[in-house]
């Protein structure tokens, strides 16, 4: 491989740096968590009243008493069980996370699922995947979160790149008749049969079963994959409009 010619200048050497940097732990994590027993019902009934004040905060920014302060500028107004979520979220990010933070993250979805996953910005249903990836206690947990939070990423670049184009992202591209050849894909893939195809299919079918099979991550997977099925703006709405409906799903 010719290293001039890479995307990223440094190539992966310089990604996994920038990765590991931001991926330092916290300082002193567990001084900002509460009990493993903590009343949960408690937190979901009270609300964010007061964010402590960052000059009050220690310097250091990887310190998790200043990482607390800025999740709970956040949520001011909002449950104070969303603001754990969240800053167990942040610890679970970092490199060699206490295990607290691992069981309390679990016990928030195990026992409050529904309720969040209705109510959770989209940005912290996909910081919940994630974390279910890397620290889900099932193969379902950690192929689910790993997988919606590879869809959403991807959705997210790809149509924030076509929005270059001036057109709205529930619009597709008006069908080409003549004109110039369409252009190959890259590494050589086969492009994929608009009208025919089923790759957009399984790759949905699969998440939802990943979903279905574990009932901790079902409220976040269902709730994800049911935005994908029903909001018209992202690729997977789009194309919609190609598809063949008269072909036969037949086996």
């Amino acid at each position: 491989m010719d290293l001039e010619h890479e995307h990223y200048p440094g190539g992966f050497y310089t990604l996994m740096r920038r990765l590991e940097k931001r991926e330092a732990p916290f300082d002193d994590p567990l001084s900002v968590l509460p009990p493993l027993d903590i009343d949960l019902n408690a937190l979901k009934a009270q609300r964010v009243d007061s964010a402590p004040e960052m000059i009050d905060m220690p310097e250091d920014r990887r310190h998790a008493l200043r990482k607390r302060a800025l999740i709970r500028t956040e949520f001011l107004g909002q449950p104070e069980l969303w603001a754990l979520h969240a800053l167990c979220i942040a610890i679970l990010r970092r490199r060699s996370p206490p295990p607290e933070a691992q069981q309390l993250f679990l016990r928030i979805w195990r026992e409050h699922g529904s309720t969040l996953a209705l109510e959770l910005p989209v940005r912290w249903l996909i910081s919940a995947a994630t974390t279910f990836g890397d620290h889900g206690e099932t193969i379902d947990q950690r192929l689910g979160g790993q997988g919606l939070m590879m869809l959403f990423d991807l959705i997210k670049l790809h149509d924030s790149e076509r929005r270059q184009s001036g057109r709205k992202n529930s619009d597709g591209f008006p069908r080409s008749r003549g004109g110039p050849r369409p252009d190959d894909l890259g590494f050589g893939l086969e492009p994929y049969s608009l009208p025919h195809g089923d790759l957009d299919m399984n790759l949905l079918a699969r998440l939802w079963r990943y979903s279905e099979n574990d009932t901790v991550l079902q409220p976040l997977g269902m709730r994800m994959l049911r935005m994908v099925m029903s909001d018209p703006r992202s690729i997977f709405g789009r194309i919609q409009r190609y598809k063949d409906r008269s072909a036969s799903d037949e086996p």
